[in-house]
């Protein structure tokens, strides 16, 4: 087996369910340690999303079972998916073109970091926007477009998909432990979506890394993202406050990293 796939299938396990941008972290790891070209990077940290359909598919499958019978979870994909599409595609477009100029990738994590941390804070007061009480079944036409969108802003470098639609969902009134819950079983058709992205517009970086190389990163990825599923919600549903106030620190100490690095 080769090193270097599987620190990147590691890497993107941990990282996709984190909210750092695990795109900003392969990307940086791609470029600076493995020597390929920035715009190549950011390809390759999408086409690893392969590892993200599968842990989450695995982790999943009981609810993606019950689509068809559960309502709201199918409308809900179905209308956050489109809407990720319409906004994300463009973004993509523009992200390759951002990435041939100089870009502080470490800028976003910090903002999410710190709209976590009032998150956190704000759930310990009594008020409207604190009120993380609704759960992921009561999720309607409105929070799904909403959650769309932002899920599509994610395509930009350095927008860790999870946390920026953790934070919407918080911020929408939604429990830490299902809006982690509804952000990681919306990752499936997302990567998915990302895949075909990659693969219409830009096949020439798909075969930047060998076949083997690839299938080992994914099923690295696959295994290391289904236990981190687990015990992430674990935690989630444990802890709440503690939870989204440990997540916003860690992601702004990443940030901070990153833009030192950048620098």
């Amino acid at each position: 087996m080769d090193l270097q796939y599987i620190i990147l299938g590691i890497v993107q396990g941990v990282t996709e369910w984190l909210p750092i941008s695990s795109k900003t972290v392969l990307l940086l790891l791609s470029a600076y340690v493995f020597g390929y070209s920035l715009a190549a990077s950011y390809d390759i940290g999408l086409a690893l999303q392969g590892g993200t359909v599968a842990s989450s598919t695995m982790y999943f499958w009981r609810s993606l079972v019950r689509v068809f019978r559960d309502k709201w979870l199918l409308r809900f994909l179905l209308i956050s998916t489109i809407v990720t599409g319409l906004v994300g595609v463009p973004l993509y477009l523009a992200a390759r073109k951002l990435l041939e100029g100089s870009i502080d990738p470490g800028i976003p994590m910090l903002i999410i970091g710190l709209a976590l941390i009032a998150q956190a804070l704000l759930s310990r007061k009594p008020s409207k926007i604190s009120n993380t009480s609704k759960r992921a079944s009561e999720i309607g036409l409105r929070d799904s477009i909403i959650f769309g969108v932002v899920q599509g802003i994610a395509s930009l470098p350095g927008i860790s998909r999870s946390g920026i639609t953790i934070t919407a969902l918080l911020y929408l009134g939604y429990r830490v432990d299902d809006a982690l819950r509804l952000s990681f079983i919306a990752s499936i058709p997302a990567s998915l979506g990302a895949l075909a992205t990659v693969a219409v517009l830009d096949r020439e970086t798909i075969t930047i890394i060998s076949p083997g190389g690839v299938i080992q990163a994914l099923a690295i990825s696959a295994l290391v993202g289904y236990i981190s599923i687990g015990i992430l919600l674990k935690l989630a549903s444990k802890y709440r406050s503690m939870f989204t106030l440990a997540m916003g620190i860690f992601t702004i100490i990443i940030g901070l990293a990153i833009t030192i690095q950048t620098l």
